[in-house]
């Protein structure tokens, strides 16, 4: 019998988040996936997409997907299976804690039913649905708490330029602190100017499941920025020695007494490459742009150590 494989935008439709996410989970937390076609993309087994299946469920509920992707599947069903327990002792006993529902108005009714159907009340409350979007004069609901994000969620068949431009400055006009815009057609150049904007967008794949995960990403609450890295007196001076010259001390092993050198310049060199590298590296948003600032002033300063280190174990050896 041939066993059923399973690209990545299948498994994504399947489980009912978003194939970009599914993409990110891919490069960074490993996810296991032995076959692939002959373009070289994933194939999922049944059982590999069970396996996400479990992993979206448990990130839904709270759990970092850092920290389940390293499980195995017995794991992942004895933590789902505690998770079921607790949420039960919790409901008979009526004090299920839960994080705030985030708070949405729509525009459409058939957008509002697509939501309701694959929500919770406790995961996305529709406090208003319009026909339209909000004259200036309306007001907009209020927030329950400091710091509730009250999102407006429209559904357009075509987005294009000028209509990102007026949905953003209705939006600013509405003080909406969130705009999120689902849409069937749209083109590249659109969508960049969307995201300059602050407008989240998402096509629409007609897979509500999806599409609630998507808006449950998008209205998570803000990541904490990493704290400021420490300084070392000032800006950091340029590298002591050139990319050439740490391969040749990282290739010196046999005609010196000791192999010190070589290390300390292969982590050197190490070092060296990773902080041009994360002087460029690629950022989401700005939470990302902080933190591979950081990476960036630590590598710099790691460097200087290893500078340091290389030059002492040279003394020593009289190189």
């Amino acid at each position: 019998m041939v066993q059923s494989l399973f690209k990545t935008g299948v498994v994504a439709h399947i489980v009912g988040m978003p194939a970009n996410t599914l993409r990110v989970w891919e490069r960074r937390y490993g996810l296991h996936c032995q076959q692939q076609d002959e373009h070289g993309h994933r194939l999922y087994t049944p059982d590999d997409v069970q396996r996400i299946a479990a992993l979206r469920q448990l990130t839904q509920q709270g759990h970092a997907i850092g920290v389940v992707a390293g499980l195995n599947q017995a794991e992942l069903r004895e933590l789902l299976a505690t998770q079921s327990q607790v949420r039960e002792a919790a409901r008979q006993t009526g004090s299920a804690p839960s994080a705030p529902a985030r708070r949405l108005q729509v525009v459409g009714a058939a957008l509002a039913t697509r939501v309701r159907r694959c929500a919770t009340p406790a995961e996305l409350r529709i406090v208003a649905t319009r026909d339209r979007w909000p004259a200036p004069a309306e007001e907009l609901a209020a927030p329950d708490e400091p710091g509730d994000r009250i999102a407006l969620l429209v559904h357009l068949p075509s987005l294009h330029a000028a209509q990102a431009e007026s949905l953003a400055a209705a939006a600013a006009a509405q003080r909406v602190p969130a705009l999120l815009v689902v849409y069937s057609y749209s083109n590249s150049s659109t969508l960049q100017r969307c995201a300059e904007l602050g407008i989240q967008t998402w096509r629409d794949t007609h897979n509500d499941r999806a599409l609630v995960g998507w808006l449950l990403e998008s209205l998570a609450p803000e990541p904490t920025a990493p704290l400021p890295a420490p300084a070392l007196g000032g800006p950091l001076p340029p590298p002591q020695f050139d990319e050439a010259t740490l391969q040749d001390w990282a290739a010196r092993r046999s005609d010196i007494r000791c192999e010190c050198p070589s290390h300390v310049a292969e982590l050197l060199l190490r070092v060296q490459q990773f902080e041009a590298y994360s002087a460029d590296c690629e950022h989401r948003d700005n939470a990302d742009r902080l933190l591979h600032e950081q990476l960036h002033r630590l590598a710099g300063n790691a460097r200087r150590v290893f500078e340091e280190a290389l030059q002492l174990v040279a003394r020593h050896e009289q190189l």
